[in-house]
C-alpha cells in the first residue's frame, strides 16, 4: 500500500491534522506525517507535534495521496514553492490531493483547481483566491471532485477523515469505525 502523506506547516490547525490522521490510521492506512521544515511543528493553538519525516525526504513515487490540514499554516504552504510544486507534481501524476479549511489556497496557487468544485473555510479572502483559480465554492462540509477532496473547516475534520477512508475503498470499515467512535449517532445507556 502506498503512503498517504500529511503535510504539517507551522500554524497548522491541530484538529484538522489529528482527526484525519487518527481515523486513517485506525482504518489501516500507511499515513506519513511530514513536517515542511522540520519534524517538530507547532500548531495554531500551541500544540507541538513530532512528525514522522520531513518534506525533503518524501518521494512522489511512494505516495498515493497528499493531504493538507488548514489553519494559519495554509498561507505558509501557499507561499512555499516546494509545497506548491509538490502539489502540482502529485496531481499531474495522478495522485489524490486533499485539503481542509484554508488549505485549498495552496491548491489554488499550485494551479490544480480550475473547473473544480471545492469546500473551504468560509472567509472572503480564502474564497476569492480559490475563485480566482477557477474553482466553484461549495457549501458542503466535504466535496470530492475527481482526485481532489476538500473540506470546510475544523468542525468537519472527522467527516474529512471518514470521506478519505471511503474514497480509498474502505466504506464498510468506515461505517464500523463511525459506529465504534459514536459519530453521528447517540449513545444509549
Amino acid at each position: 500500500m502506498k503512503k498517504l502523506v500529511v503535510l504539517v506547516a507551522p500554524g497548522f490547525e491541530e484538529i484538522e491534522f489529528s482527526a484525519p490522521v487518527d481515523i486513517l490510521r485506525r482504518l489501516g492506512f500507511d499515513v506519513v506525517t511530514t513536517g515542511i521544515e522540520s519534524r517538530e511543528v507547532k500548531g495554531a493553538h500551541n500544540i507541538t507535534v513530532l512528525t514522522d519525516t520531513t518534506l525533503s525526504k518524501i518521494s512522489l513515487d511512494d505516495m498515493e495521496a497528499l493531504i493538507l490540514p488548514g489553519g494559519p499554516g495554509s498561507w505558509f504552504m501557499r507561499d512555499m514553492l516546494a509545497v506548491t510544486a509538490l502539489i502540482s507534481q502529485a496531481y499531474s501524476s495522478g495522485k489524490t490531493v486533499a485539503a481542509i479549511c484554508a488549505a485549498p489556497i495552496a491548491l489554488a496557487k499550485a494551479g490544480i483547481l480550475s473547473g473544480k468544485k471545492v469546500s473551504a473555510y468560509p472567509d472572503q479572502a480564502v474564497h476569492d483566491e480559490i475563485r480566482a483559480a477557477g474553482a466553484t465554492i461549495m457549501p458542503d462540509r466535504v466535496t470530492i471532485d475527481g482526485k481532489i477532496l476538500t473540506a470546510n473547516g475544523p468542525g468537519s475534520a472527522m467527516a474529512f477523515g471518514y470521506a478519505l477512508g471511503e474514497y480509498f475503498g474502505k466504506t464498510e470499515e468506515v461505517a464500523a469505525l463511525k459506529k465504534g467512535m459514536i459519530y453521528g449517532c447517540p449513545s444509549k445507556d
